[in-house]
Formats: C-alpha cells, structure tokens, sequence
C-alpha cells in the first residue's frame, strides 16, 4: 500500500510535467497566455495538497507545500493585484482545511531518506518546470519589449521627421523640442529651453486665446487649434497645435507637450485658392462666389443688378472675341464709377451681367445713379478695334433681405425688360404670380411621386484614371411624371426644400441606393446635405441603414452645401460614426462657394469632388487648371482623393489626368442610367 501511495504521489509530479509541456504546444499555436497562467495557477495550488494528502498529512509532505506557495506567487507576477489577493487566500484555506484532514488520512512512517528523496524530487521537479516556463514567458516579454522599444523610434523617428514638438513643465517652460522647431522658429537650443512659448507669440494672436488652451490643459483636457506664430526673423508662419497635459500614475500633471503640423503652405494655397475662386477671369473683377460671401459682412445692403441689353446681338456680329473686349471696357467704365463712392463694390456675375453691391438705401439716390450711367453710355460709346459700339443696359434694384437680394434683384430685371424699362426697384408687386404657381404645380407633383413610387434613382458611372475602369456609381434622384418622363432635381428639389418634402426624398434615396447595392459588387455614393445631418430623423435614419445592410464600406456620403457650417461637432459625431462602419466621406462641389481647406480636414474628408464649373472651362482657362492643381496638391498631402466631374470630352478628360486629377465623371464616361 505504501508503494501504491509512492507512485500516485509520484504520478501527480508527472502529471504536473505532462500538462505543462502541452501548455507550450497550446501557446505556440494560439499565443494565448491568460488560458496557460490560470491552469498554472491551479495545478501549483492543488497538486501539492493532493500530494501531501496521499503520503498521509503534514508529517510526511509538508515539505511539499513550498510547491503550493508558488500560485499566490505566480499571481503577483500575472495577474490584478486584488486577484493575487485571492490566490493567497486559497492556499491559506487549503491549509486550514488540511488540519482536520490529518487525523482522518492514513498514518505512513517513511525514512528519513525516503522523505528527502521526496522531497529533493519534488522541489528539483517543481522549481524546473517553473524556471522554464518563466524563463520561454520572459524571453518572450523581452522580443516584446524590444519590438515595442522599435517600433517607439519608428514612431520618434517619423515625428521628428514631420512634426514640431515641445515639452514644458508646470510653468509653462520649455524643457525640450525637437529640431523641427529650431528650424521652422530660426531659434538654437540655448536661446529656447527654459523659455515659455512666448518667445513665438504672434503679436496679433489674442489674449483670450492663451487663457482657453490654459484653462483646458489645466483641466487634465487637449486643446486642439490653430495658432500664428512668429519666427527669430520676425516672419509669420502657421501651425495646427495639440497641447495635452501629461498625467502621472496619481492623475496629477506633471507636464505639457504640445505636437504642431506647419501648415503655412496650406494656409497660403487656400488664400491663393479663395483669391482666384473669388475673381472673374475676363475682368479681373470679384466674382459671384465672392458676392455671396461679401453680402453678409453688413447686416443691410442695396443690391443693384447691371445686364447689357441685346448682348448676344454683339456676339453675333462681331465674334465671341469682340464681345469679350466689351465687356472688359464696360467693367472699366463701371469700375471707375463705383471707385468713387466708398460705399460700393462691383462684381462680374455670369455672361453681360454685373452687380453692384452698397449700403446706400436710398432708393432715389440709386436711382438717380443708375440713370447718369444710363445717359452716360447712351452719350458715350465704347470703341473696340476702330468699332464704336453704343450700350444699353436694362437694371433691377433690390433693398430686400440679404439672403433674396440677388433674387429679388433678378426679379426686378426680368420686370423691367418685360416693360421695356431701363430700371425697376422691386416690390411685392414685382414678384412674379407665375411662379407662386409653379411652386403649387410641382408640390403636387412631388406629393403624387411619393404617394405613387415615382422617385427613381440613375447611377452615374466614376471611372478611376490611372486603371481605367469604372469602381464606383453615384446615385441620382429622379422623377417621372404622370406621363412616365424623367424629371431632373434641378426642376423640383429646390421646391422640395421649402415644402418641407425634401427629407421624405432623403429617405427615399438612402433606402433605395442601399437596397439597389446590397448585392452588388460597385461601390456607390450618397448626396445629403449638412441639413440632413443636423436633423436628428435623417442623421438617425442613415445610421441604422448602415446597420440593417451592413455594407457601409461600399457607400460614400457625398457633403453638398458646406458653405458657413455650424454646430460641427454634431457634423463630426456624425462623420466619425458612419466611418466606424467603413462609410467614406466626400465633399461634393469644391471650389465654389467657401471651399476652405480647414473644413477639408475637419470632416475628415476622403474624396474632394472638384465643382464642375471649373473642369468644364479646364482646358482652355489658365485659371481653371491653375485652380485644379492647387486642390490636387492639397489633396495628396492629406491623402485624399480627387474626382473631376462634368468630363465632357477627351480633352477634359487627358487634362484631368494630366493634372494628377484621381477620378472622373461625366457624361464622355458615361450618361446616368436607370439600372447597371
């Protein structure tokens, strides 16, 4: 019996030895070490107590529970602090319960040899298996912490090569900044450690500034912004900052390291971009993009809307060329004119139409302006080439809200040509009946489709450039009327919007579009509005399509009407959780309107859609490629994409190529259809 209780003893060892090595084998298939610690742990504090129960109590195997002791160790070394805890507290109550035991085991009197080879084996085992498996774990720890020590210079080494960086103590002090900021400050080492950032500080940055990056940075929170600072040589430049407090293992900060991107060069692009976006080729004049930005700097203007009667008749007869050269001799006339009033800006809008833009709200002083212009043209005719031509010009005045000047105006004009008036100042009079009734005619329209399921969508192929081949389609809305025609938005999406229709449209768009695409192998793209994130039922209804289809990496959600965004961070909410489920984001029409590039990267924007007025005039207008290059390189430097839309011929198309211009689109790639 004595032997029997040798070997089980004896086999418990082995058993010990057998389940270990096959934890190795286990480790090297899975990697998976928590599953391998536990069963340690568990073999360490049990075995031994088995142990010692089958060799008869504490008398004979006492020894053995040195081999218990070890789990509570191991714990300490794998494991949470309160679980370590709770292994000590096991072999504890494994020794308590053992006393009572001992009066109920049987009674072996072994040698005392017997009892030291026993205990020799047991240790000498025990100690072995846990100083290979420490010594494979920790080797293991070491590759570890030696490919985490390289990766942390490929990390070091990529901000110092792209990144300015410093770090400052409690008081706001230098202590340390890489060579970027040497170079990009003109400052040496011992002219900035123990300085604050002040030694940067723009003059014109203000106070306020300063207080909030404090207040947040104090508050344990990073603060994100740009900041203009000022270099040794008194020159400007710009950075994107991100100022963190660096916390110690108590939550206290105990410094502040600030990581900046120089994005002088991107500022100076977009102010070169906004310049030539806001100014009209032919007369060096501002433009229409920058009428609608300007309107708003007053809170109440006059807008006074200038077309050259029978323009087209002077194409005609003398060339598109000729006619060019009127214009550019109007402009001068009329910009000489506006020169002499502080009060007045002139701006070149689409063909023979100008507009002049003031704060005088006098309607007879306007009045009486426009019709010394008028007798001054009618006196004076402008020579071309040897040619004189005489000029007429017919002229709508508006003093309405700024948001329907321009439209208020155009109705004032179409008034005035319909009478065969020089000059009408709107009224409520003015105001066109027929158009009430066309708006009553396609709200009816719109609610019949919807009632009826006659909101279709086609899908406009986008063919990427270097590979030639189609990869994505982007959806269309459509109507057909009772007569079975193809509507396009252009007639009845504006009306859509202001009879409240326009989100049952949204939503009739994104179900379709996901539906269509579910099974297909193209990649498709969405146009919604900063309205449609805004409102909380469409923001909500596209995310849970996302969820029901599952297909978010195939889908890009086109941003249309980007211009003055406000509340961004529910725009930012939004575009982080539809790129949580693969979606990307791409802003439709660039170049027109705002086109700032600082909203580029705050959306986060994957693809750039270059606005189609500018690719279309591509290939002849300097300014038009100018323009394209421009975003182009802002582009790649942020690693987006771009797309030129209204490709209408090869040469747009080996333009846009030619340019660096990633994808295309438009009706020489292919017209929109109904079904691919």
């Amino acid at each position: 019996m004595l032997y029997y209780q040798l070997f089980v003893a004896s086999s418990i060892t082995l058993v010990y030895i057998f389940v270990s090595l096959m934890s190795l084998v286990y480790y090297k298939i899975t990697f998976q070490v928590a599953l391998i610690i536990r069963l340690q742990m568990v073999m360490m504090l049990l075995l031994p107590f088995l142990m010692m129960w089958n060799l008869g109590g504490y008398d004979n195997g006492s020894n053995i529970i040195i081999w218990g002791f070890m789990a509570p160790i191991m714990a300490l070394l794998y494991t949470e602090k309160k679980e370590a805890l709770f292994w000590f507290y096991a072999f504890l109550l494994l020794l308590i319960i053992s006393l009572p035991l001992e009066h109920q085991l049987p009674n072996y009197e072994l040698s005392h040899n017997v009892k030291e080879v026993l205990f020799f084996l047991n240790l000498a085992t025990i100690l072995s298996g846990i100083y290979f498996l420490l010594k494979y774990f920790i080797d293991k720890t070491k590759d570890d912490v030696n490919n985490n020590i390289s990766f942390l210079k490929s990390y070091k080494t990529s901000i110092d090569t792209n990144l300015v960086v410093t770090k400052t103590d409690l008081y706001g002090n230098i202590t340390f900044a890489n060579q970027n900021f040497y170079d990009i400050s003109g400052y040496s080492e011992n002219e900035v450690l123990g300085r604050s950032h002040n030694i940067v500080r723009h003059p014109e940055t203000d106070d306020s500034v300063y207080k909030e990056i404090w207040e947040t940075i104090l508050a344990k929170k990073t603060w994100h912004g740009q900041l203009k600072n000022k270099r040794k040589d008194g020159t400007t430049y710009w950075v994107q900052s991100t100022i963190s407090p660096i916390l110690d293992k108590d939550n206290n900060i105990v410094e502040f390291i600030a990581i900046r991107y120089n994005i002088t060069e991107i500022l100076q692009k977009q102010e070169s971009l906004t310049q030539l976006l806001h100014t009209d080729t032919l007369t060096g004049l501002k433009n229409r993009k920058a009428l609608f930005r300007d309107k708003n700097k007053n809170a109440h203007n006059s807008l006074v809307l200038i077309n050259i009667d029978k323009f087209s008749q002077i194409n005609n007869l003398y060339g598109e060329s000729f006619g060019d050269k009127v214009l550019l001799a109007f402009s001068q006339i009329m910009n000489h004119a506006v020169e002499q009033r502080d009060t007045c800006e002139l701006y070149k809008l689409a063909g023979d139409e100008f507009v002049v833009l003031s704060v005088e709200r006098d309607a007879e002083v306007l009045r009486n302006n426009i019709n010394n212009m008028v007798q001054y043209l009618n006196d004076t005719p402008i020579s071309i080439d040897g040619q004189e031509v005489s000029i007429g010009i017919s002229v709508g005045i508006s003093l309405e809200e700024n948001e329907s000047l321009l439209e208020t105006a155009s109705m004032a004009l179409k008034f005035a040509k319909r009478l065969g008036k020089h000059i009408v100042i709107y009224s409520d009079q003015v105001s066109l009946n027929h158009e009430y009734e066309n708006n009553i005619k396609w709200v009816k329209e719109i609610r019949e489709a919807i009632k009826k399921d006659r909101i279709v969508l086609y899908y406009q192929a986008i063919k990427d450039n270097p590979t030639g081949k189609i990869y994505k389609y982007e959806t269309l809305i459509r109507l057909l009327d009772t007569h079975g025609n193809v509507i396009s938005p252009h007639s009845f999406l504006e009306i859509a919007k202001k009879s409240k229709l326009y989100k049952e449209l949204t939503k009739i768009v994104i179900n379709k579009s996901f539906e269509y695409f579910k099974d297909k192998d193209y990649n498709f793209s969405v146009n919604i509005t900063i309205e449609d994130i805004l409102d909380p039922k469409i923001n909500s209804y596209i995310i849970e399509s996302l969820q029901k289809y599952n297909i978010g990496h195939k889908v890009a959600f086109e941003i249309v009407e980007t211009e003055g965004i406000e509340k961004f961070d529910i725009v930012e909410k939004f575009i982080h959780e539809v790129k949580s489920y693969g979606a990307k984001i791409s802003i439709d029409d660039f170049g027109t309107g705002y086109s700032n590039f600082e909203y580029l990267m705050r959306l986060q924007a994957d693809y750039i859609k270059i606005d189609g007025s500018i690719i279309k005039n591509i290939v002849h207008d300097k300014k038009s490629a100018l323009i394209t290059s421009i975003i182009v390189s802002f582009a790649k430097e942020m690693h987006m994409k771009t797309i030129g839309e209204f490709v209408e011929n090869e040469d747009i198309e080996k333009k846009l190529k030619e340019l660096g211009v990633d994808k295309s689109q438009g009706y020489f790639i292919e017209k929109p259809k109904e079904k691919l």
